[in-house]
């Protein structure tokens, strides 16, 4: 999958291509980290021989050295990901090749040699020690069928937990979180997501379809994030000096509310569509983040407290106890996804 830390540093590095002298700050605001994470990520790439240069004083900050030069082939996770999908930095099937499916995109020999030396040195690891990504085994056929703009007959698993068999103009794919999702348009209508791991079956058909020039799978994929989930019911939480900085990394929308107090605590304001699906996230943060309203969240919250603590409670012979200091990441985070149940 995209490593968050390398591609934080990648747009690190990006940020300093375009300015001459960007401070710590500012970048700790961009990538929505501490400041001392920044001074982490700098040191690291340093040490790898990205040639930054620190600059003091109060317009200080970090620019790259102007005598050196990066390597034209220093890329970011997003270019990875693109040349993941087209299938050019896979290894080949039995029967064909990189160079043969670059041929066949018509892409130049000049470049067929770049993308040859980006197999060499990106690999890109689809799967994660708590979860399997059952959707990349569908991706061979999305790509031709992309590059081809051919229907797909797609069969999946709906929430109710039956089958639906329908006919899919694949627009694109998006890798969010863990998991693929294919944006794909019925006969009629407009696009929508489809989780690949839902996919039981993905046949290509030799039916084409006229690929919308104005389309964007970027900018649908942003709109449709947004949109997801917002809606009229107010969720107010309070969260603790700790808490603040995992928090603020979570993905709120643009009605959502920020209001931060002198003992660095915070108080936010979500506005969703169901407040059930914020049971898993707040519980997991136990005192460090409390609900203020509503109160049927506040009720679910403490009955899946107790319950839990009920399992726990039990005469079984004590076992070590936990660090004081637990690790400072995005774990908790990484777990939950943003997810909540049925999505």
């Amino acid at each position: 999958m995209v490593d968050a830390v390398r591609a934080r540093q990648l747009g690190i590095v990006h940020m300093l291509r375009s300015r001459t002298n960007v401070p710590a700050s500012e970048l700790a605001d961009r990538f929505g980290v501490t400041e001392r994470t920044i001074y982490r990520d700098i040191a690291t790439l340093t040490a790898h021989g990205i040639p930054i240069q620190a600059q003091p004083g109060k317009v200080g900050g970090y620019r790259l050295s102007p005598e050196t030069a990066l390597d034209p082939l220093t890329i970011d996770s997003d270019h990875a990901l693109r040349l993941y999908v087209l299938g050019f930095i896979d290894p080949p099937s039995t029967d064909t090749t990189t160079e043969g499916s670059a041929r066949a995109a018509g892409i130049s020999d000049t470049v067929q040699e770049v993308i040859r030396r980006l197999a060499q040195r990106i690999h890109f690891d689809t799967a994660d020690w708590y979860w399997r990504d059952e959707g990349s085994g569908h991706l061979p056929v999305l790509r031709t069928a992309m590059l081809a703009a051919t229907a797909v007959e797609a069969t999946w698993r709906t929430k109710t937990g039956s089958q639906e068999t329908t006919l899919l103009k694949p627009y694109g794919v998006v890798w969010k979180a863990g998991e693929w999702h294919m944006v794909a348009a019925r006969a009629t209508g407009s696009p929508s997501r489809f989780r690949l791991n839902l996919v039981d079956r993905l046949t290509p058909t030799d039916l084409t379809f006229a690929y919308p020039d104005s389309f964007s799978v970027r900018d649908w994929w942003t709109k449709a994030m947004e949109d997801y989930g917002k809606g009229e019911v107010r969720v107010t939480l309070n969260v603790t000096a700790g808490a603040r900085d995992e928090m603020l990394r979570l993905s709120l929308k643009s009605t959502s509310q920020v209001h931060e107090h002198d003992d660095g605590s915070l108080t936010i304001v979500l506005f969703v569509d169901r407040w059930e699906w914020l049971i898993p996230l707040v519980s997991s943060y136990g005192p460090a983040v409390i609900v203020a309203e509503p109160d049927e969240l506040r009720t679910a919250i403490t009955d899946q407290l107790r319950r839990a603590l009920a399992v726990y409670d039990t005469a079984v012979p004590p076992g070590p106890s936990p660090p004081d200091n637990l690790a400072d990441d995005d774990s908790r985070l990484r777990s939950t996804h943003g997810r909540h149940p049925g999505a």
